[in-house]
């Protein structure tokens, strides 16, 4: 019999594994970095200070291995299963002889639900994996006095080292004993009536913000936000399981094999309903490409962003990503209408005020050489970080404090990803940087960015990027990227006017010396009646020549409005002639 139930808990894990792995690869990467646990004693007893720190600082621990490949995936699972073995724990001690292991798995589906969600902490997971043992524990006392005592006992502690989880408990354990008929149950209520105390007391004394916390799963998501409702669901299984298993236990008949084998088979199809409907409903498809693209963004894979953004593309943070490959690559400006765009949002998306957008922002602000905006974006998203930060972010905070030679401020930074296991290799790499100028200038990161800041000082503008552009451009003409996202703003946004000045006034100088592809296209679409405009420009012959095959191919199929766009995708969907033309 135990083998038999290893072997069942085995496949359980091995399923949640495979699944978590195939479908959420690149969210554990993506969750990585929204915690940031570091091993100092300090950043310990603070944590430890609030009602569920140790929970906390648990969870963050284990977080901080979702870099690893396959980690994220494996420690999710490993908490699931934890999860669900409580619950069976719970249950048996009940109902020894049920075979109803659709309860012990219920709980496990609702938990994954709401991992799918970015702003939920794993704190949350660790906390009720702690409750539900300890739960089980509980109820292996066989004395009634001494069990409900300690139940009562535990609760202040277990919310201490909890959180609001503790509040579950103590309706669990109040729950147990009176359908239990325990004799002096109601001394169980003092469990509940602790919880309370204690929630009460962290609000007032402000260890806790809203009595939202205090009680409710909310304290494990970003507190910033109002949680999805998921996040209730397997609480509220739990007291349902614990009714309905006593309710069983009243009712228990012998069944035969043939009843066995149905329920099993009925238990199955309704986990498969509910995988079937919940999976869709709250798996967030819609992010998983951005998380696989931030991560290379992230890791710097460019190669593997532009492979990834072959075809249709419906969403603009998704062209914000390729666009920023093609900079990083040296190949923006040339092949950036190989690709689906739609408009200057894919250069650069509008700012939410969120902390994803304001890293994103701050990557694009910061290849275009914009030292200013990275920084300003890069404290944005620190504002909004969950806990003490995101790595990420203050690898920007280091990079452009040193860029600015702010060397103690970014010895601040420096010194706080040292205590960190992941990232303390890059800090230390960055030590020699500080107050350190020539070797600053020597890096062929920070010496380029360096070399960017403008001479004068003028307030940069997030919304209106001309200005900053052409500063940066003038400043560091070795900057390709300031000059070929400035052109494309005009070329996508269809402001010949604002690019024919810009080509008029910059070409042939260092800043523009030559026109990439796009650019050479565009200047054919400013005057395309009048080649001798376009030799002052030095348009490849080559471009010429397909212009003019472009423009027979539309004459010859004019009268064909509604294919016309189909027909011109197939052989010239990569120009911008096309572009300007159908998008």
């Amino acid at each position: 019999m135990k083998l038999k139930v290893v072997a069942f808990w085995l496949v359980v894990f091995t399923a949640l594994f495979v699944f978590l792995q195939t479908y959420s690869k690149y969210h554990f990467y993506f969750i990585e970095q929204t915690q940031l646990f570091q091993f100092s004693g300090e950043y310990i007893s603070d944590k430890l200070l609030i009602p569920g720190g140790f929970t906390l600082v648990l969870s963050e621990f284990l977080v901080q291995f979702f870099i690893l490949p396959y980690a994220g995936a494996a420690i999710t699972a490993g908490l699931l299963l934890i999860a669900g073995l409580g619950v069976r724990g719970i249950v048996r001690r009940i109902v020894p002889d049920t075979n109803l292991f659709l309860f012990y798995l219920i709980p496990v589906v609702l938990i994954m639900f709401i991992h799918f969600d970015f702003n939920y902490l794993v704190f949350g997971t660790v906390a009720l994996d702690i409750m539900l043992l300890v739960v089980c524990l509980c109820l292996r006392i066989p004395n009634d006095r001494w069990r409900i005592g300690v139940e009562v006992l535990l609760t202040p502690v277990l919310y201490g080292m909890i959180g609001s989880a503790a509040f579950l408990f103590s309706i669990l354990v109040a729950i147990y004993e009176l359908l239990n008929r325990t004799p002096q149950y109601y001394w169980a209520l003092l469990s509940c009536v602790l919880a309370v105390l204690c929630g009460i007391c962290s609000v007032y004394f402000a260890a806790l913000g809203e009595y939202r916390f205090a009680f409710l799963p909310d304290v494990y998501y970003h507190t910033a936000l109002e949680p999805k409702f998921v996040i209730y669901f397997s609480w509220m299984s739990l007291p349902v399981i614990l009714i309905i298993s006593f309710w069983l236990r009243r009712k228990q008949k012998p069944i035969s094999k043939k009843f066995l084998i149905a329920g099993c088979g009925v238990q199955v199809l309704i986990l498969f309903l509910l995988c079937w409907w919940g999976i869709p409903e709250y798996g967030d498809k819609k992010s998983i490409k951005v998380k696989e693209l931030d991560y290379y963004a992230r890791t710097e894979q460019w190669d593997q962003i532009i492979e990834a953004s072959k075809g249709p593309l419906t969403n603009y943070l998704n062209l914000c990503y390729l666009n920023l490959a093609l900079a990083h690559k040296g190949q923006l400006a040339d092949r950036a209408f190989s690709f689906d765009q739609k408009g200057p949002l894919g250069l650069m998306v509008g700012w939410n005020q969120t902390e994803q957008i304001s890293i994103l922002l701050s990557e694009v602000t910061f290849v275009m050489g914009n030292t200013a905006l990275a920084q300003e974006m890069a404290f944005e998203a620190f504002a909004t970080a969950i806990g003490e930060g995101n790595p990420r972010i203050l690898k920007r905070l280091v990079q452009t404090n040193l860029i600015y030679g702010e060397y103690p401020v970014a010895e601040k930074y420096i010194n706080v990803l040292e205590r960190t296991s992941c990232y303390s290799s890059w800090a230390n790499e960055q030590r020699p940087f500080l107050y350190n100028d020539a070797e600053v200038e020597k890096d062929p990161v920070l010496g380029p960015m360096r070399k960017s800041l403008p001479k004068d000082n003028y307030l940069s503008e997030l919304n209106n990027m001309e200005k900053d552009l052409r500063v940066i451009a003038e400043t560091n003409p070795s900057n390709r990227n300031a000059i070929e996202y400035l052109g494309l703003f005009y070329l996508m946004s269809k402001d010949m006017a604002g690019f024919k000045g810009m080509v008029e006034h910059y070409y042939g100088t260092d800043v523009l010396p030559a026109l990439p592809k796009s650019f050479q296209e565009a200047v054919i679409t400013l005057s395309e009646a009048e080649p001798d405009y376009w030799k002052r420009f030095n348009i490849s012959p080559s471009v010429v020549q397909r212009f003019a095959e472009y423009k027979k191919q539309v004459l010859a199929n004019r009268s064909n409005a509604n294919a016309l766009p189909g027909l011109m995708r197939r052989a010239y969907g990569d120009t911008y002639w096309f572009y300007f033309m159908f998008k």
